[in-house]
């Protein structure tokens, strides 16, 4: 660019300097993964602007991005036109190029300020003196400015330089932090990417394993040790296809997207009795359940077992061992209700508002010695709420703790 004045040998090294970090590209790609430039207004950065202008009572203040062609006004106090609609000035004009290398540039008088006065925006900006900040990220990259103006000779007090090194370092806090909030988006995209696609590959050998166990099965009816261990391979292989299919499914439910269930109409009273048979396998004759009136439930049948067999089992893990687990179901006037109900340690409310999310445990969980993901009552959810359905928990140590799946009837 053209200054209207002569610079002298430092100042002269000083553009210089400024020029190359300018369109380096190492600072051009720090300052686009910003994502800030040519982005709307934006309250926290303008609050910054106003807080600024109050305090040191000046007319004008600015945080702005510079790349190698323009000067981008994110946030401003007292812009003048047309700049405050355009919200862009051309490098060749910019005054805050020259902290590139990293320098701030602050004057009391820019008319007598050696470099100012030669520099062809000062008269047209009506800078009197001025406070330019640079916006440093860790790595040294200089991303920008903050700074603010007075139309007026002003002697700026040491109150002044540690307002603005204050808001300066606010400013700096709020990108970098939004920096790590993509980062680990990116990152939880990665791992989510990753887990979905181990537990789509998984399942080909362990339906392999599988297949031979069961072949094997037939082959040697009469052989007893061999139908011993071919059985529990074939157990475990089943336990192994549950796990992968419910990493699959929260894995979805986490990405925003609802599983897909097939509805039809199923007897609900033979649904929870088979689950309970086969969860009391495991954790002995403690569940209750006497409903004589058979109730049709429109949900897909698969689905709901899980739903059923989750919130069953949780109930034996977690719950009073001496005490039973109940479990209810009624047809009301537009839903059909399944609650299952243990006595124990009561749920906090603190962990109420998280045990849905995966990968969460309660605190009594976690210390407990059940192993778990915490994925069990993400999927419920997820199965419940792909019927159009809810579910709700409430807990306390005299009336024990409840879930209730609701189910829509129509």
């Amino acid at each position: 660019m053209k200054f209207v004045g002569e610079l002298d040998k430092k100042q002269t090294e000083h553009v210089n300097n400024c020029n190359k970090h300018l369109n380096d590209p190492e600072r051009l790609l720090a300052l686009q993964s910003t994502t800030l430039l040519d982005t709307p207004r934006e309250e926290t950065f303008d609050r910054l602007c106003r807080l600024a202008a109050r305090i040191l009572d000046v007319p004008l203040t600015i945080v702005s991005l510079v790349d190698n062609k323009r000067q981008f006004f994110k946030a401003d106090y007292g812009l003048p036109h047309p700049f405050r609609e355009t919200r862009n000035l051309p490098i060749d004009f910019s005054l805050c190029r020259y902290t590139m290398a990293g320098d701030a540039i602050i004057s009391n008088d820019a008319f007598k300020d050696p470099f100012l006065k030669c520099h062809p925006s000062t008269i047209p900006w009506g800078i009197g003196s001025l406070i330019v900040l640079p916006l440093i990220t860790p790595e040294g990259h200089v991303l920008g400015t903050f700074c603010c103006i007075q139309p007026t000779p002003r002697e700026w007090s040491d109150f002044d330089h540690e307002v603005m090194k204050e808001l300066t370092a606010s400013i700096m806090t709020e990108i970098n932090l939004r920096g790590q909030l993509d980062k680990m988006r990116v990152e939880q995209n990665m791992r989510d990417t990753f887990v979905a696609a181990m537990t789509h590959d998984l399942r080909t050998p362990v339906t392999v394993a599988k297949m031979s166990a069961q072949m094997i099965l037939k082959k040697f009816p009469e052989n007893s040790d061999i139908q011993k261990h071919a059985s529990k391979i074939v157990d475990s292989s089943n336990r192994s296809e549950k796990m992968i299919q419910n990493l699959l499914d929260v894995n979805q439910i986490k990405s925003g997207n609802k599983l897909s269930v097939n509805p039809e109409v199923c007897d609900l009273n033979e649904l929870i009795n088979y689950v309970i048979h086969e969860v009391a396998c495991i954790y002995g004759e403690r569940f209750i359940y006497n409903v004589e009136n058979s109730i049709q439930l429109k949900a897909d049948k698969a689905a709901t077992q899980r739903v059923v067999e989750n919130l069953i089992s949780n109930a034996a893990k977690y719950g009073d061992m001496t005490k039973p687990v109940e479990i209810f179901a009624a047809e009301k006037d537009n839903f059909i209700e399944i609650e299952v109900k243990n006595f124990g340690n009561p749920i906090s409310e603190e962990d109420q508002k998280n045990i849905f999310n995966p990968f969460q445990r309660t605190i009594d969980a976690q210390q407990s010695n059940q192993k778990g993901w915490g994925l069990g009552l993400p999927l419920v959810k997820g199965l419940v709420e792909a019927h159009d359905g809810a579910i709700l928990v409430s807990s306390s140590l005299s009336e024990g703790t409840s879930f209730r799946v609701l189910f829509p009837k129509a």
